[in-house]
């Protein structure tokens, strides 16, 4: 192996393993602010609480517009140009996000929501807008393999919404008090990441229209991707809000902040190793198809016990950090983790026409893709409710799935095969039925259990999963 593929392993690897530590503490800190505001305001307050935020981020996309993965990818291939172009992508992202802000609003007066929803998704424009320019700081970092410095302003921001979020709800302070400690954090975590870029990069605003120009005409095929990515992942939230009680609701996102927190370690991954596909589909191709079939590799060894310890454990996973107010939820996260696994595998397919600028293919597919998810959420969830939504998720991605292997193949020339699938499958098959009697006990015990089931099996019977596992990226 050469020096300069050691090199890339090493860096993915070191970056990866500060990310999984921090993420570890944000997903800690995450269940507990689960905990504390599922149950200080019940299923409906919940409800309302995360459709407001889970509606905001349907227009923090189009704030976006593809911005964060066209600098990365930029910045990645032409280093001198950080300041010029994380700059630039700040006074854009900045503008984006007030214009963003002041049309979801403005949306929300056509919907049938309340008063307090209303209120409710005007105070979620903060973490938009904190976020928004987090993300031009974050794109430095991520293109410079230098995400731990990330994860420190994100660990502090949650920090700070956490204690926060306890304090609303010894206090009581109200549901209005929950949306601003939201804020709070969020911007905790731009005040703490833009500390800690400046030894690495100084980023200022900029405001040069020529750069204005070239990003967006780079970044809006990819925005409009990704924005419709987004809608048929957060549409169904608010189709259910449109025709069930926001009981159901708070179900049903409960379920999806659970997905979030399980497929952390997925999407870490991901983010680090695109700046180094940018860099391998630039100059180097072959590189390039390893980097992706590796990926591939990664993704369903963990994607696959994703899905078989959900089928176990979920009923328990609620019932611990929600209690039995939320038990509905459990069948939802039991489907939507099945959607979890394929959108990891879906990303590397993603992330790779990205970086070889063919995000304008994917458009297509992203629409076929959006078309099924709201024709089939509007078709069924009036009558089968938040179970439907989430086998529709389901659909979404193997509608994506299938169309990235017609893709890859058009412009890449191969479609990475599933390697470790087999040998996957049968050592979660085994977890499974190893876990199964024992679901009734400490959760924390059958998912460590399990994930030592898995990973045995996995190491003893498949040599070429045993290389994935030692992290051999090639």
């Amino acid at each position: 192996m050469s020096a300069v593929a050691v090199s890339a392993r090493r860096r993915v690897a070191s970056n990866t393993a500060l990310q999984i530590a921090g993420k570890g503490a944000l997903l800690a800190m995450g269940a507990v602010s689960i905990a504390v505001l599922t149950r200080y305001l019940g299923p409906e307050r919940y409800g309302q609480y995360t459709l407001a935020l889970m509606y905001m981020q349907l227009f923090a996309v189009l704030a976006d517009v593809g911005l964060f993965t066209t600098v990365v990818r930029e910045i990645s291939r032409d280093p001198a140009r950080t300041d010029e172009l994380a700059g630039n992508a700040l006074t854009l992202r900045l503008l984006l996000s007030i214009a963003m802000i002041v049309v979801a609003c403005l949306i929300s007066l056509l919907l049938p929501y309340d008063t307090d929803v209303r209120v409710a998704i005007l105070l979620a424009g903060g973490p938009l807008l904190f976020g928004m320019l987090t993300s031009s700081m974050v794109a430095v970092l991520q293109s410079r393999l230098r995400m731990g410095r990330a994860v420190i302003g994100e660990v502090t921001g949650r920090a700070v919404a956490l204690g926060l979020a306890v304090v609303v709800a010894t206090l009581d302070l109200g549901f209005y008090a929950v949306m601003l400690a939201a804020g709070a954090g969020s911007l905790t975590v731009l005040l703490v990441t833009w500390a800690l870029t400046r030894p690495v990069a100084a980023v200022h605003f900029h405001a040069d229209r020529a750069v204005w120009r070239s990003l967006l005409v780079a970044s809006l095929p990819l925005g409009l991707a990704l924005a419709i990515n987004e809608l048929y992942f957060r549409a169904d939230s608010v189709i259910i809000s449109l025709f069930e009680p926001f009981e159901q609701v708070g179900q049903y996102t409960l379920a999806y902040r659970m997905l979030e927190f399980a497929l952390a370690l997925g999407s870490i991954f991901l983010t680090t190793v695109f700046p180094l596909l940018s860099q391998a589909v630039a100059h180097d191709e072959p590189r390039a198809a390893r980097l992706i079939q590796s990926s591939t590799d990664v993704l369903v060894l963990l994607g696959v016990p994703l899905v078989a310890g959900g089928l176990v454990v979920a009923p328990q996973l609620v019932d611990l950090v929600s209690g039995a107010d939320f038990a509905d939820a459990a069948t939802p996260l039991q489907i939507l983790l099945v959607a979890g696994a394929l959108s990891w595998v879906n990303g590397v397919f993603g992330f790779a026409l990205v970086a070889k600028r063919r995000q304008m293919a994917a458009l297509w597919l992203n629409l076929t893709a959006l078309a099924v998810n709201v024709g089939l959420n509007l078709l069924l969830v009036p009558l089968y409710g938040i179970v439907a939504a989430a086998v529709v998720t389901v659909a979404s991605e193997l509608v994506i799935f299938a169309g990235s292997i017609r893709l890859m193949r058009r412009h890449f020339g191969f479609f990475p095969r599933l390697r470790t699938l087999l040998p996957a499958t049968a050592a979660a098959a085994v977890m499974a039925a190893v876990l199964w009697p024992l679901r009734d006990g400490p959760v924390f015990v059958i998912v460590a259990l399990g994930a030592v089931v898995y990973a045995g099996i996995v190491y003893v019977v498949s040599p070429l999963s045993r290389e994935v596992v030692l992290g051999r990226i090639r």
